[in-house]
């Protein structure tokens, strides 16, 4: 990571500027010590699964609220987006792409339909399958949920060096 000297010391003792919680994140738990920390890196033992659990809980707790002004759900988002960008036009297709089961997927497809964002159409090759289709709402509604994904992300990403980022970046896809 990147040595921010010129900044002035987080009160974590980092370099780097005003230390600020993550949105949504309260840090560990009061009381809680798994050893001793690395001095100046982090304020809780370096365990990787733990930070980037916690990464993706605050980024998540920051979409919902943003979301929430649209009344919808990350997993409903996440719904519109695989059949926008074509990834699955059918339920069975958003069940296996989004790792849920039949049930979840009609439920949640029964909600964007009540919502006027998807809608169900027989399939001219299948007469048995249905397919779905955005609505002309929904695809208006996508550019804002990208803007609120973006704001989020940025927000985030705020105080972080473009190269941490990218070294950040790199080190994960390497990780998964």
């Amino acid at each position: 990571m990147t040595d921010d000297s010129s900044s002035p010391p987080r009160s974590d003792g980092r370099p780097g500027g005003a230390s600020r919680p993550l949105p949504g994140c309260a840090g560990p738990p009061p009381g809680a010590h798994l050893g001793p920390p690395r001095t100046g890196v982090l304020p809780f033992p370096p365990l990787t699964g733990y930070w980037i659990n916690r990464l993706g809980a605050a980024f998540r707790t920051a979409v919902d609220r943003e979301l929430k002004a649209h009344d919808l759900t990350r997993q409903q988002v996440a719904t519109l987006a695989h059949v926008r960008q074509g990834l699955a036009s059918s339920a069975s297709d958003l069940t296996r792409a989004m790792c849920v089961d039949s049930t979840a997927v009609t439920r949640m497809l029964d909600r964007l339909e009540e919502k006027n964002l998807v809608r169900r159409v027989q399939d001219p090759e299948d007469g048995r399958r249905q397919l779905i289709e955005l609505t002309e709402t929904a695809e208006a509604l996508m550019p804002r949920i990208t803007e609120i994904a973006r704001s989020v992300e940025g927000r985030f990403e705020s105080d972080v060096h473009d190269d941490d980022l990218t070294t950040f970046h790199r080190v994960l896809v390497k990780m998964l």
